[in-house]
């Protein structure tokens, strides 16, 4: 009733009915609002000081994105009035989304795909100035490779993870060309706690406060490491649509990412001393283990021209016909349609190869140079 009370103070003119206690924070102590209209609102004061930060971080970043002149495609909550109670807390009145919790097991590729990979690109392509005049993070690739190898350090300290993901994991985190990206203002936090739903659609984003420019691919790897399949390429598809100038290794980052987490939640069991979450959380790592041993894991490898052609992605400007070479006869050049490159590429055992710099060299010739791309 004191958290009304200050509710009521720091929103003059609401006239609150309904009361409900939220926990959405140990630092915070939060309580949701209804007036008579029906409209809902959150209250929200620190419970100690690392609630005041938290608090604060929230406010600057709601105001960075209401200032952006990027119309988002989903709903935020925004900052209604304020007030102080006895101590000199500052508690917030915010707006409150509404929507429902995903759960993945039962979205298909659909409206709920199309609209996650439109809310995600939406966000990656809002101005860096966004969050920079905001005083908020910033991590290149530099930092991002530095920052997951600390983790994979942390992981491997456990003895707990088998030595067959240990070893995928530093493998990819040697492979350079994977972190080869150009930073985006990403989320932070994408999950089924911060996404709201209307039916299958996304309608409402919450829980913005690590709001950063860092990897794109960190906003992906959840659906990547939880979703459907299909669910999960058609989140791809509509994403690349969405946002074109995203790296071709956007895919295999979020998955290293999203399998470095299973780690580093079975860390933060084990330091917690939960017998019951540490036995869950190697349950996941042994599934993952069966995984890579049955070789259904997506590989990790950064994308090279070859794997692109594989993968039904060759550039449009390369078409009728492509030379190969024969080792075996340097002099002797082939002409094969497009098509036949690629069942020639994905075909096991091939003894022609692709003259790779060749191919680039016509390439360049034909198409106009792409500001967004790093090298």
């Amino acid at each position: 009733m004191i958290l009304a009370a200050l509710a009521a103070d720091a929103s003059p003119g609401k006239k609150f009915r309904g009361l409900r206690k939220l926990d959405l924070s140990d630092n915070l102590d939060c309580v949701m609002l209804q007036t008579a209209e029906g409209e809902n609102f959150t209250f929200k004061i620190p419970a100690n000081p690392q609630g005041e930060s938290e608090l604060a971080v929230e406010r600057t970043v709601l105001r960075a994105l209401a200032s952006s002149s990027h119309d988002l495609p989903f709903q935020i909550a925004s900052e209604v009035g304020s007030t102080k109670d006895a101590s000199g807390n500052l508690g917030v009145v915010f707006t409150s989304v509404e929507g429902n919790e995903p759960d993945l097991a039962k979205l298909p590729p659909g409206a709920f795909s199309k609209t996650l990979a439109d809310s995600i690109a939406a966000i990656h392509s809002l101005d860096t100035s966004v969050v920079k005049e905001a005083g908020l993070p910033e991590y290149d690739s530099s930092n991002q490779l530095h920052q997951r190898v600390a983790e994979l350090d942390r992981i491997a300290a456990l003895g707990r993870v088998p030595a067959a993901l240990l070893t995928r994991w530093e493998a990819a985190l040697e492979d350079v060309g994977l972190f080869r990206f150009h930073s985006t203002v990403v989320h932070g936090g994408i999950s089924k706690d911060n996404l709201k739903l209307d039916g299958q659609r996304v309608v409402a984003i919450t829980g913005f406060e690590n709001l950063r420019v860092s990897d794109p691919a960190e906003d992906l790897s959840w659906i990547v490491g939880a979703g459907l399949s299909s669910t999960v390429e058609d989140t791809l598809l509509h994403y690349r649509a969405a946002r074109p100038s995203a790296d071709e290794n956007l895919i295999q980052r979020a998955t290293l990412y999203s399998e470095l987490e299973l780690g580093s939640w079975l860390a933060h069991c084990v330091e917690q001393g939960d017998p019951e979450a540490i036995a869950q959380a190697e349950e996941l790592i042994s599934e993952l283990r069966d995984q890579l041993e049955a070789g259904t894991l997506k590989p990790l490898r950064a994308a090279s021209f070859v794997g692109l052609v594989a993968g039904a992605t060759i550039l449009p400007e390369i078409t009728n016909s492509i030379p190969l070479i024969n080792p075996q006869e340097e002099d002797l050049a082939v002409e094969i349609e497009v098509e036949e490159v690629e069942e020639l590429i994905i075909e096991e055992g091939s003894t022609e190869t692709l003259d790779v710099a060749e191919i680039f060299e016509s390439a360049e010739k034909k198409s106009e140079p792409n500001p967004d791309e790093l090298f």
